[in-house]
This record gives C-alpha cells, sequence and structure tokens, in this order.
C-alpha cells in the first residue's frame, strides 16, 4: 500500500550529447531525461568553467546599490547590515559584514567612536523578520549605533514603515532581498503605478519605493538565470560589484563557502548562476581558511575534503538553525567572523548545545501534539490539522507541523497561545495544497500572516482559532494546486552487476544535487535479503543485505526503518547511492529509498492505474461483541495486546506463515500505518474486516512494565530479548520497544549490551544506581512523543476514511 513507483519513460541521448559528455552512457541518458539534451546545455552544467555567470549589473538595482555603498564607504559613513535569523539571513549578514569590514580596511579607521560597519540581526522571539520599526527607532535614538546607510539582506522588500522611518531620520538605505511580492507591489516598486489601483497596502509601497537602492532578483523574468538566487547569493553580487569597484575584482571568490550555506539551507532551486555558485561555493568550503566554520564543521564529525551539499543540509545547517529557531541567531554571524579561534570554539559548542535542545523539544512538542489529537479525533476531520497550545515553543512548531504533515499526508497548523497573548504558529503543507494561499485567504480572521504554497506564518486573537480552522478547511479546496504525478520518481532501473564505484562516481557528476535537481533514484528487482542487522547506537537504523538470482551482492543503509516489516519473499528496490568512506577504504553503499513485494506492478509515469478493489467490511466504532460479528472461515484474527477467547487469533508476526488469500479480520488496532498496509500486502487477503478495539495498556507506565517484565524474563534465560516478538506481544511498534530499553537503560534498570542480527538486544541487569535526570527526561519524552503518536494514529483508525488509510 506504499506510494506508486513511476518510472521515467527512458530517453536515449543524441550521439553529439553522449560524445560531448563522455564517460558512462547512463550519464548522458540522466541528462537528456532531465531535459538537458544539447552539448551547448550539459557541459555549463556539469562544469562551473564552463558556465558563464550573469554580471552582478544584470541584477536590477544592484549598480546603483553597488555605487551608494562604494562612496559611503570612501566617505568614511557608519553601515548597519540589518539581516534575519534563518541561515540565509545569517550567511548573508556574514558575508556583508565580513566584506565590508575588510574593504572599509582600505581607509583609516576613527580613532575614537563606533565601528564603522555594524549588524543587526532580528530575534525571532522579541522582533520576527524584517525592519521592525519599534526597534529601528532604539537603534536610531542610539548615539553610538546611528548608522549613516541601512543594507538589508535576505528581507527589506517588504518593509515599507520601517524604510520610512530610516528616510526620515535621514538614513540612506539599500535593500537587498530575494523574497516575492505581489504582481502589482512588484510593477509598482519598478516604477510602474499598478493597473489595479492601490490596495490597503498603498502606503507601504511608497515607503518601500523611498529606499536609495532596491535589489531583488524576482524582478527578473521568469526564466532569468538569476532570479532563482537566495539572499546571499544577491548578497554576493552585490559584493563582487563592491570589489570591482574598489579595484580588488576577484578577490569576492572568497566569500563562496558561505554562499553554498545559504543557498543549500534556503532549499534555493539549484538552476543557472545559483548552480554555479554552489559548485563553485562547496570546492571554496571544503578548503575554507574561516575558523568558525572550521569549528562547525568540527563538531558535526565532518570530513572537510567530503564536504557536499547534504552535508550542508542534514548537518551544517541544522546547527545554525538551531540558532534562529531557540536564541539569537547573531551568534552565528559572530561565529562566521570571528578571527579568535577559542571564541569560535565556545560560539560553535553553543551551536551545539542549541542543537541538543532543540532535538529534545521537537520530541516532547511532537508528544503534546499527538496527544491532542487521540484526545479530540474530530480535528482530523478538517482539511487542515490546526492545534494550539500555551507551552509550545515558538522555533519549534514549523519542524513538528512538518513531522504531523507525513503522518496523516494533510496540512499542518501549529501555534502556540500563552494565556492573554496573540497566537502565532507556523504552517507546512503537502504538495497538492497552496498553505499560503490559503491562509491568505483567511486575512479577515487574522492579525498578521505570509507564505508561500509550502509553508507559511501567521497571528490571531486565540478566541479566533476555532473560526480560522472552519475557514482554513474551506479555504484549501480553493487553492488545491497541480503537484504534479503522485509517487515515487524513479530514473531508471539497473541489475546489482551494473553497479560499481566507477558508476556511482560517473552519476555524481550531475551533483550538486537538490531542490531543481533531485538525487537520481535507481530501482533493481527482484531481490532476496541475504542479511539483515540494526545499526546505530539505539538501533533505529537497519542495513540490509540485498542479494540476486546469481548471488550478486550489495549492502542498502535505511535511516529509522528499524521498526518496518519487510514483505515476504523477493523484493524490488528503490533506492539512491553514495561512497562510504571508512578507515581509508572506499565502497559503494545503496541508501533507501522505497521497498516493496516483487511481484507489484512499476507504472511507467503517467495516468495512475486503479488497484482493484478490496472487499471491506467497515464495523469500526460499533459497539459490537466477538459473539455478534460473522466468523469467516479461515480467517486471520489480529489481536495484540489483548485475547480473543471464542476464536483463534494472531500477532502480525504469524502473517508471514498464513496462506494467502484468507479474509483479515482487523480486531485490534494496528500501532501504525506501516503494519496496516504491511498486514493487507502480506496476507492479501480475500476480504477485509476492520473493528479496531483497544489493546492492552499503552501509557507510558504499562509499556515499561511489560518491557521490564519481559527483559527480566530474558535475563532469567540467555538474556536475549526479540523486539519484534514482544512488540506485537503487547501490541506497539518496535520503535517503542527500543525506546521502553533506552528509558530502562536511562534508569540503570538494565543494559542494552548489543544489538544482533534479526532485531534482537542482549541485555544485562543494570547496577541500580540513581540515574541522571537529563538523560532520562531526553528518553522519556522520546518514548511519550512515540505512544502519543501510537495512540492518535489508532484513534485516525477508528475515524479516518476508508481512502485516507490508503485503503481505496
Amino acid at each position: 500500500m506504499s506510494r506508486p513507483w513511476l518510472v521515467t519513460p527512458p530517453v536515449s541521448p543524441s550521439p553529439a550529447l553522449a560524445a560531448a559528455v563522455g564517460g558512462h552512457p547512463l550519464v548522458a541518458q540522466l541528462l537528456a531525461q532531465r531535459g538537458i539534451d544539447t552539448p551547448a546545455a550539459a557541459l555549463p552544467f556539469l562544469d562551473p568553467a564552463a558556465y558563464t555567470p550573469s554580471p552582478p549589473s544584470a541584477l536590477v538595482g544592484l549598480d546603483r546599490a553597488a555605487q551608494i555603498l562604494h562612496d559611503a564607504i570612501d566617505a568614511g559613513k557608519r553601515i548597519l547590515v540589518w539581516g534575519d535569523f534563518d541561515v540565509d539571513g545569517q550567511t548573508s549578514t556574514s558575508l556583508l559584514v565580513a566584506a565590508l569590514r575588510e574593504l572599509v580596511g582600505q581607509y583609516p579607521e576613527p580613532v575614537e567612536g563606533p565601528e564603522r560597519i555594524d549588524f543587526h540581526v532580528p530575534n525571532r522571539f522579541t522582533e520576527s523578520h524584517g525592519i521592525r520599526p519599534a526597534k529601528l527607532t532604539e537603534i536610531l535614538s542610539d548615539p553610538i549605533r546611528k548608522p549613516d546607510l541601512i543594507l538589508t539582506c535576505d528581507t527589506g522588500i517588504s518593509d515599507g514603515p520601517g524604510i520610512g522611518l530610516a528616510k526620515d531620520a535621514g538614513v540612506t538605505v539599500v535593500v537587498t532581498d530575494h523574497h516575492d511580492l505581489t504582481a502589482e507591489f512588484a510593477e509598482y516598486v519598478l516604477g510602474e503605478e499598478p493597473a489595479c489601483g492601490f490596495s490597503a497596502d498603498a502606503v507601504g509601497r511608497e515607503s518601500v519605493r523611498r529606499a536609495d537602492a532596491l535589489v531583488n532578483p524576482k524582478f527578473l523574468a521568469p526564466n532569468d538565470p538569476l532570479r532563482t538566487l537566495p539572499g546571499v547569493g544577491v548578497a554576493y553580487k552585490l559584493v563582487q560589484r563592491l570589489y570591482e569597484l574598489a579595484g580588488r575584482a576577484g578577490e569576492a571568490v572568497q566569500f563562496l563557502d558561505l554562499v553554498a550555506l545559504g543557498i543549500v539551507a534556503d532549499v534555493a532551486e539549484q538552476v543557472n548562476d545559483a548552480r554555479y555558485l554552489l559548485q563553485l561555493g562547496l570546492e571554496q568550503l571544503r578548503r575554507t581558511e574561516r575558523i568558525g566554520l572550521k569549528a562547525l564543521i568540527h563538531n558535526a564529525r565532518l570530513n572537510p575534503e567530503t564536504l557536499d551539499a547534504e552535508s550542508i543540509g542534514f548537518q551544517l545547517g541544522p546547527r545554525m538553525n538551531a540558532l534562529g529557531r531557540l536564541d539569537d541567531a547573531t551568534v552565528a554571524v559572530e561565529l562566521l567572523t570571528t578571527k579568535d579561534a577559542i571564541r569560535a570554539g565556545q560560539l560553535a559548542g553553543q551551536m551545539e548545545r542549541l542543537n541538543n535542545q532543540r532535538r529534545l523539544l521537537t520530541s516532547q512538542i511532537s508528544g503534546m501534539a499527538f496527544e491532542i489529537l487521540e484526545k479530540q479525533p474530530h480535528l482530523l476531520d478538517f482539511n487542515a490539522i490546526v492545534l494550539a497550545h500555551p507551552n509550545w515553543h515558538a522555533g519549534i512548531v514549523g519542524i513538528v507541523a512538518s513531522r504531523i504533515v507525513e503522518e496523516y499526508g494533510k496540512p499542518v497548523v501549529l501555534m502556540l497561545n500563552p494565556p492573554g497573548e496573540v497566537a502565532r504558529g507556523s504552517a507546512r503543507s503537502t504538495p497538492g495544497v497552496d498553505i499560503g494561499g490559503s491562509i491568505a485567504a483567511c486575512a479577515h480572521l487574522l492579525i498578521g500572516h505570509g507564505g508561500h504554497p509550502g509553508a507559511a506564518g501567521l497571528s490571531l486573537e486565540a478566541d479566533k482559532i476555532d473560526h480560522f480552522r472552519r475557514e482554513l478547511s474551506r479555504q484549501i479546496d480553493s487553492h488545491r494546486i497541480d503537484a504534479g504525478p503522485e509517487g515515487l520518481v524513479i530514473d531508471t532501473e539497473l541489475r546489482l552487476v551494473d553497479l560499481s564505484l566507477h558508476l556511482v562516481e560517473q552519476v555524481q557528476r550531475l551533483a550538486p544535487f537538490g531542490n531543481g535537481n533531485p538525487q537520481p533514484v535507481f530501482v533493481t528487482r527482484g531481490l532476496a535479503v541475504a542479511e539483515d542487522r540494526r545499526m546505530g547506537r539505539d538501533g533505529t537504523h537497519r542495513r540490509l543485505v540485498l542479494q540476486d538470482e546469481k548471488e550478486n551482492k550489495q549492502p542498502l543503509v535505511w535511516f529509522n526503518g528499524a521498526d518496518v516489516q519487510l514483505p515476504e519473499g523477493l523484493l524490488d528496490i528503490a533506492y539512491t547511492f553514495n561512497i562510504n568512506e571508512y578507515k581509508g577504504e572506499r565502497s559503494l553503499q545503496l541508501m533507501y529509498k522505497d521497498i516493496r513485494a516483487a511481484e507489484a506492478d512499476i507504472l511507467i509515469a503517467g495516468p495512475k492505474a486503479s488497484p482493484a478493489r478490496l472487499p471491506i467490511h467497515d464495523l469500526r466504532g460499533q459497539s459490537l461483541e466477538l459473539s455478534s460479528l460473522p466468523q469467516p472461515d479461515g480467517a486471520f484474527w489480529l489481536a495484540e495486546g489483548t485475547r480473543l477467547g471464542e476464536v483463534e487469533f494472531h500477532s502480525r508476526l504469524q502473517a508471514r506463515r498464513y496462506p494467502k488469500g484468507r479474509p483479515l479480520v482487523v480486531w485490534s488496532a494496528p500501532p501504525s500505518a506501516e503494519v496496516l498496509h504491511w498486514l493487507v500486502e502480506t496476507l492479501a487477503p480475500s476480504e477485509l474486516w476492520l473493528v479496531g478495539r483497544e489493546t492492552g495498556d499503552d501509557s507510558l507506565d504499562g509499556v515499561v512494565k511489560a518491557v521490564a517484565a519481559m527483559g527480566k524474563h530474558a535475563l532469567a534465560q540467555d538474556g536475549r530479548l526479540p523486539i519484534d516478538r514482544l512488540a506485537a506481544r503487547i501490541g506497539v511498534t518496535e520503535a517503542i520497544v527500543r525506546h521502553a530499553l533506552f528509558w530502562l537503560e536511562a534508569k540503570r534498570i538494565l543494559w542494552v549490551m548489543e544489538w544482533e542480527s534479526g532485531d534482537v538486544a542482549r541485555i544485562a541487569p543494570g547496577d541500580g544506581l540513581t540515574a541522571g535526570d537529563a538523560g532520562l527526561q531526553e528518553k522519556q519524552a522520546e518514548l511519550s512523543g512515540l505512544l502519543a503518536e501510537m495512540r492518535a494514529w489508532r484513534r485516525y483508525f477508528v475515524w479516518a476514511g476508508l481512502a485516507e488509510l490508503g485503503l481505496r
């Protein structure tokens, strides 16, 4: 019941393309399938040396902005860089501050007085994005900090009130930004009267036009090569021109490491100039001399020589984002611009601690959100899930919203609503819903809002949350968008014997991968699992060794896949691949994308095929006794965490050995959607009966006691505890059993000595000493979150429609 697989129709590259690209034929094929089908398009894509970047002056307003800044530096003016707290804003601010400080070094500093180059990064919690008039007034009133010129980056294009305030105070304002505007606002900023007349934002638009220079790639044509630049890309282009004016053309390349960080972390579309800058920036990042970046890379345990876009997206970016989410992003600018190694180590350590705190808060808030859904399942009936809590953290709700979107497949809005305060929060969406437009259509209920189709932010009076939930659900029906083919897009099919280090190196010529250039996905069919073992300190990851009919083998790494039931028999595997480097050895490694039984069809990208309809008898939510239910012959009765005295009942583990094609009766609500879908795929039932009764005690105390009792029994035997058997016995997910063991370990009741093949924990008695609060608190939050998620899913199972459950 997983998402359909859509194989891209193969495209044969032209002889000219194949000859120009060279190397493995798959490279030219992948390029052709992505529309890069001529040598003139392919060579600049693969090699930045063959690409001709747009000059800085191609950005509307940039020449004027650079000249104003050059003159200000020449005149000894004080400049304030005004940035933003996300990674794009942090890197933009750091780039401009470092460049301007280097450029003013050509001129004598004042003997006394403030620094000529200062910066301000708004605080997420006290200011939010942009030039807030209250904060600007504070700075303008300070004779030490008051600037002669304000230079914005990654912000400013919609900050009319702040710009107007600065201009009234006699301050020069240069705006660089990359965010979208409405069409009429963009026309007006560029000097053309909007055809539709002025809106309520007319005064704000007039104030923005008072800026001395405006630079934004969104003013360019949709197909312009500069249009996808993020804030840090715009800042770099400005600095390029400043160095040219200073007679130091070419020296701006020293800042490309910061550009690479911002492009990846901002999920900018990696095409044209943005891709070119990222390619150069990754090379610069691998040999960076920036002391703060070196400390950050060291703390993330990364090898500088192999840094890539994935390293930024999953390691460096989250650490930097933790600052803006939990503390003051000013620290990031100091880290990226400092020349003091000791200070850099201190700041990188602070960032690491905040990243660990982010993980803990994410677990806690996730658990609370799932508990709300468990207790109020009717909230799942709307087109969007809208939840609020007074104690949630403003910097974390967006992360948790994304997790709930993945769980339920619908847009999510999470808000914090402290007593007596305005409710504010973040929204995340599915590909098929424009959540920014949907929320904008509810503007009459809101105090403020902003965003795009995938994510948005908002604020409103707390007593309007219920009204907003209903109105948003209605507006979503009017803001559904074409998200393209539904399913996993696969580039091509390969055999295990085709795979080699050389092939991986050749495909990596298409890197960097990301938005606009996704990493190729491949499929290999008809594989057996030769080895299956758990990975990681907590055993939540998985390593499969796959084998074909000729006994060719390849390892596959599956992050967070330890608890997923594999289909019976041979498998089709969808994957990406990379090179694993360990102790100087290089090896090919497959990375999991999806898995299914080998008999499942793979669709050619195009109209979606309709599966045969499974007869379903829906008895959920009905108060029926077991004796009053039909008892189909030979049925598989799923009953976990409970016992049925009148019929033979089964756990999920017995499904592997049960004959296919018999009726399936889901008496107890399964612990997850994955277990439900696996049962249906494995048993291939002739008909499906849905009942969904409650199981045993699924409270934290009840589960921990059950796991502890099983652990005690295992210790009296051989100390081996099969996780799947215990999970099936008490009716929970395997992840919950694992985290219950981690909780018992944190309490020092037992030790997990190792994870054996087949997902078996080998345990030993604990020492009985007093447990530390910090570790126990983290483990309890993680376990509580998983339990709440399971209970919420079970309530959802009882209420959701068959289509929402993936059964129709």
